[in-house]
């Protein structure tokens, strides 16, 4: 059996990820806070802040992993725009700790690095439709930024010191437990209006012309699962379906499945200063280990409804 070190586990990914692996191995969870989806009693929990480099440096001395999936971060762009520091602080530095950790106590383990399509920039969506991973990274908000650095920092220190770093670059993931996102946010305001017994709903939206490249997240998960097996170290890999849909989509599919006309009016208030109109990724490197995307739009509305309205009864 593997010994998988899981950061961030706490987090939505990191949820999920940790319920795939703890199946077939010993999963060390490293967690902030205490607000897991569910929990497994196999698994060993170790609360840390992700910058407290002592401690990390003696959690991989103990440990000495095989396999380290880094998913902690403050993994929300409006987060950035409010709190530049603290979100460069953990992205940056904190992927600094747990790099120079390695480096020092277990240089054999495979590091899978959790980066971001924010890195790549509205520039870059535009010009190429598709992004690949060999493009030049232009950002345009911190977030963004911060995920370049941990690739960047990731790919630096497979240069100087040969650690085994892998980058998943992921993409729009979204489904049961997710919150402050596009679905929930339609999906927790669509149910409360529906449960009024409403027929025809009126919806106050920001921009849904915006189109993106929806992950469900087992597709995600599986994905990170692969790179970690099949991976070629050093390289970056895209998670995405290389599919788009709209915002409105979204609200075009809840319409649909509960069978009520929708009225939609523009909140200037809900538009973000920072809002890509495109974000799609190829996927045509992670293809080649073996991956293809099972989910759609559909999977996610229906799996996050189904999870909401069992919480909510």
């Amino acid at each position: 059996m593997k010994k998988i070190l899981i950061t961030g586990s706490e987090g939505f990914l990191g949820s999920h990820l940790t319920k795939l692996l703890s199946k077939k191995n010993n999963v060390y969870c490293l967690y902030k806070k205490d607000s897991f989806l569910f929990k497994d009693k196999k698994n060993k929990y170790l609360k840390v802040n992700i910058n407290d480099k002592k401690k990390i440096e003696n959690i991989i001395k103990k440990i000495k992993p095989d396999v380290i999936f880094h998913l902690a971060a403050k993994s929300h762009p409006v987060y950035s725009f409010r709190f530049p520091v603290e979100t460069l602080k953990t992205n940056v530095m904190g992927t600094i700790n747990l790099l120079d950790a390695v480096k020092k106590y277990s240089i054999n383990s495979k590091i899978i690095v959790a980066c971001s399509s924010a890195q790549y920039g509205k520039d870059l969506m535009n010009k190429h439709k598709k992004v690949k991973e060999d493009l030049k990274y232009n950002p345009d908000h911190i977030y963004g930024l911060s995920k370049y650095f941990q690739n960047r920092l990731s790919n630096q220190y497979f240069k100087m010191y040969k650690l085994k770093t892998l980058n998943a670059i992921i993409f729009n993931t979204s489904g049961p437990g997710k919150v402050g996102d596009v679905f929930y946010d339609f999906i927790k305001r669509f149910i409360k209006k529906y449960k009024k017994n409403r027929k025809i709903l009126t919806f106050d939206v920001g921009n849904i012309f915006n189109k993106r490249d929806f992950l469900h997240y087992k597709d995600t998960v599986n994905a990170l699962l692969l790179i970690s097996n099949k991976g070629k170290i050093g390289e970056s890999y895209n998670i995405s379906t290389s599919r788009l849909n709209s915002i409105k989509d979204i609200l075009n599919y809840l319409a649909k499945k509960f069978s009520v006309k929708l009225i939609i009016k523009k909140d200037k208030k809900l538009i973000r200063k920072f809002d890509e109109k495109i974000i799609a990724g190829s996927n045509k490197k992670l293809k080649q280990l073996g991956w293809r995307p099972k989910k759609n739009l559909q999977n996610i509305i229906d799996d996050m409804c189904d999870f909401y309205l069992k919480k909510n009864k």
